[in-house]
C-alpha cells in the first residue's frame, strides 16, 4: 500500500502501471475523496495519459439519485453490479445517468468494455466495489477549502446542499473507512 501525499502525477502512474491486477480484462481504478478535493481533474490527467488505451470514466455525480439518496444502497447495488463485476469479466457495462434539472434518472446507457474503468467520486471506493479494484486512491482535502472549490466550480446557490452532504459524505466514509483502506493517498492541496 502506497501512503504518499507527495506523489506527483507520474508516480501515480507508474503505480497502477506496474501494481498488482485483480482483473484478467480491464484494469480498475476508483478515486474517492471529499467534494472538490480534485477527483474528476486526476481522473481526467489519467483518462488523457491512457489515450492510448479504450478508457471509460464513470462520474458518481452521474449515479447518485440527487442530493437526499446520494450513498444509498442503490450506488452500491449499480456500482457493483451493473459496472464493476461486469467490466472485471470483460463485459460491457450500462447505468441510466442522473439528470439533475429534471431531478430523475434518464434512459439506459451502454458502454462497450473498456481497457481501463475508472470511477470517480464521493462513494467510488466503497467496500462492495473494493475487491474488483486494481487501484483506490484517495484524495485528502480540509472541509473548507473542499467547499470553497466546490462553490467556485458549480456556484454558490447549492451551499446548504453542499453542507449536508458534507456531513453525509463524512458519515460515509467513517462507516466504509474509504481513506484507511486507499491503496495511494494524496494530498488534494499540493498534487492538482
Amino acid at each position: 500500500m502506497t501512503k504518499s501525499s507527495a506523489l506527483s502525477l507520474s508516480e501515480v502512474i507508474k503505480i497502477i502501471d506496474t501494481g498488482e491486477r485483480r482483473n484478467e480484462f480491464a484494469r480498475i481504478i476508483a478515486i474517492d475523496g471529499p467534494a472538490g478535493a480534485g477527483k474528476t481533474t486526476l481522473a481526467k490527467k489519467l483518462e488523457m495519459n491512457y489515450s492510448h488505451l479504450k478508457v471509460e470514466v464513470v462520474h458518481m455525480d452521474n449515479l447518485y439519485d440527487g442530493w437526499d439518496n446520494a450513498l444509498s444502497a442503490s450506488l452500491t447495488r449499480v456500482l457493483e453490479y451493473g459496472i464493476a463485476k461486469p467490466v472485471s469479466e470483460g463485459k460491457s457495462f450500462e447505468y441510466r445517468k442522473f439528470d439533475w434539472l429534471e431531478m430523475e434518472y434518464g434512459q439506459l446507457q451502454r458502454f462497450p468494455a473498456p481497457d481501463l474503468l475508472i470511477l470517480e467520486g464521493v462513494g467510488s471506493g466503497q467496500r462492495a466495489v473494493r475487491k474488483y479494484l486494481d487501484q483506490l486512491i484517495w484524495i485528502d482535502i480540509a472541509s473548507e477549502v473542499g467547499l470553497n472549490r466546490v462553490l467556485r466550480r458549480d456556484g454558490d446557490y447549492i451551499k446548504n446542499h453542499m453542507i449536508i452532504w458534507q456531513m453525509r459524505e463524512t458519515e460515509h466514509f467513517k462507516q466504509e473507512n474509504t481513506r484507511d483502506c486507499a491503496t495511494i493517498r494524496i494530498d488534494g492541496m499540493s498534487f492538482i
